[in-house]
């Protein structure tokens, strides 16, 4: 479904009280969550309000995607990312943390490690956010539909965007990045789009059904949600607009 909120703090606590509800009541909660500018408010938000909670504990998060070759601790990475804006405020132990690693001499060991803990800790909540290509974590256009991780060489596009991460001018050829398929079958999944750079976008992923977008296949299932400021949303016709409401 479509919803759409009067602005971006809306969406902040929307995200925030349902990633506290699945922390709570997820028998065995495992997170899968994006990195980037879009949703670390919500993160923030969640970290201050569960930051005590005896459940956090039995959190586990794992990896969405990673720049190859880009070092973890490096700023710009998913992780450093991540983890200023959530591991390191709850304070998660490692053991917590199932990552992919970039700079591993063997990517297609770091997707297998990936795969197989996914098989043992289904994805019961994740977090998408939408790159300006349409693409879902490093899933690029005309990447076909994985049920498994895999390994990507990134857009033209994505590797200009992606430098605003970066204190310096990076070198982006390639990442490492979970199946649209095994996004697909989390528990539950929310797709977050703010702001007015992302409605153009947003117009071709709910209006366009022949763009053939990564963040498309996620329309359309019940699980699955897609969360729209005004302004992200300001370029879509009144009728979808209503439905989102």
């Amino acid at each position: 479904m479509i919803k759409i909120f009067e602005d971006e703090q809306a969406i902040t606590n929307q995200i925030a009280k349902e990633m506290k509800r699945h922390l709570l009541n997820d028998g065995k909660p495992v997170f899968c969550l994006a990195s980037g500018t879009t949703p670390e408010k919500s993160y923030r938000q969640f970290a201050t309000e569960v930051k005590d909670n005896s459940r956090l504990k039995d959190l586990r998060i794992v990896s969405l995607d990673e720049w190859v070759g880009i070092n973890r601790t490096s700023e710009g990475s998913c992780y450093q990312m991540l983890n200023k804006d959530l591991f390191s405020p709850l304070e998660l132990r490692d053991s917590q943390i199932e990552f992919f690693n970039g700079t591993a001499s063997n990517l297609q060991n770091e997707c297998h490690r990936i795969d197989q803990f996914i098989e043992s800790n289904p994805i019961t909540f994740s977090l998408m956010g939408v790159g300006m290509n349409g693409h879902i974590g490093l899933n690029e256009p005309g990447c076909p539909v994985l049920d498994h991780s895999n390994v990507v060489d990134l857009s033209e596009e994505t590797k200009i965007v992606a430098q605003k991460y970066f204190n310096q001018t990076t070198s982006l050829d390639k990442g490492i990045t979970l199946g649209l398929g095994q996004i697909l079958k989390s528990k539950r999944v929310i797709v977050v789009m703010t702001g007015e750079r992302k409605a153009q976008i947003a117009k071709e992923i709910i209006m366009n059904p022949k763009a053939q977008l990564p963040a498309q296949v996620l329309l359309g299932h019940g699980h699955i949600d897609f969360y729209l400021d005004r302004e992200a949303a300001k370029w879509l016709d009144k009728e979808t607009l209503n439905k989102g409401e």
